[in-house]
């Protein structure tokens, strides 16, 4: 009896090993879904957005088994060249450092092209975008910056430090006669909801500051309209009064449709007629910091 049952134990172990591995055909399926997911983006993308991605899809399963396993074959196509080196970036590692430059030339010519004149000195309104993840600020910021609006990635509940220099960054929005709007991007779960709340909270009763704090994303309507891949919700005491459902990844939804809700948050508190006005002029300065340059260079 005991040997019957030791045979089906090997067996069911060997039928898992099996079903964990996928066969020739279901490799290629998730390599040409890696690669249209990626025809489809215009700016590089994360590791763990292609994976909500690709759970979206259907082609693997909402696990980190599955995500490390994803990682092993990215790192094997793109070794190969099947997969861009450059096709994802990871906005948890930066440099620190000072630029610098080879000489007065360099210098001029850079700060021709970078110029950027505050398109929001005449607005009403100051706006900034908050997300919970660094896995889409950089997705955000593709938009925003397009705008001159700055990202803060709060990484779960932000710090009281960070809360504060915002709350003063506000306070001064608000002295020079603007009205301040938030939008936040971040997970539907008891926590990501709770970080709406604790931040509104901390603005208000710590730094006496009243800001427009909006979700921004994910929300209930959006979960329905881009029909996005659930997760059971986790028992957590953030959870006790919990009436969501099942809970949602802000990763999972696509980058173009970040963007447009980035877009579409910022510009409806622009003053288009202030805004053209004001392009013209940087336009014009772009232009004589050139003429500049220029000159320096027959010096």
């Amino acid at each position: 009896m005991s040997g019957e049952i030791s045979t089906r134990r090997r067996l069911s172990r060997t039928s898992a090993r099996k079903s964990s591995h996928r066969t020739h055909a279901e490799i290629k399926s998730l390599l040409d879904a890696i690669s249209g997911i990626l025809a489809g983006e215009q700016e590089q993308i994360t590791i763990r957005h292609l994976f909500y991605c690709l759970v979206g899809l259907g082609q693997i399963e909402k696990t980190e088994r599955a995500y490390h396993s994803l990682c092993g074959h990215l790192a094997r196509w793109r070794r190969s060249g099947k997969i861009p080196w450059d096709a994802f970036v990871d906005s948890t590692r930066w440099h620190l450092g000072t630029d610098t430059f080879d000489d007065i030339d360099a210098v001029l010519k850079n700060t021709a092209e970078c110029y950027r004149k505050n398109l929001w000195a005449q607005q009403p309104a100051y706006v900034e975008i908050w997300c919970e993840k660094d896995a889409i600020s950089g997705i955000l910021n593709q938009e925003a910056s397009t705008f001159g609006v700055r990202v803060f990635v709060c990484r779960g509940f932000a710090s009281l430090s960070s809360l504060y220099a915002a709350a003063q960054t506000f306070k001064e929005a608000t002295a020079n006669g603007k009205e301040v709007f938030v939008f936040y991007f971040g997970d539907h779960d008891p926590s990501g909801l709770d970080i709406d709340r604790a931040t509104k909270k901390t603005l208000r009763e710590d730094f006496g500051v009243e800001v427009n704090f909006t979700r921004a994303s994910i929300t209930p309507a959006q979960i329905k309209k881009f029909n996005l891949p659930t997760r059971p919700t986790k028992e957590s005491n953030h959870s006790k009064n919990w009436r969501g459902g099942d809970s949602v990844e802000v990763d999972t939804m696509s980058s173009a449709d970040l963007k447009t809700i980035v877009r579409n948050c910022i510009t409806k508190h622009i003053d288009q007629r202030q805004w053209k006005q004001l392009q013209g002029v940087e336009k014009n300065e772009r232009r004589q910091l050139e003429i500049v340059a220029g000159k320096w260079r027959k010096i």
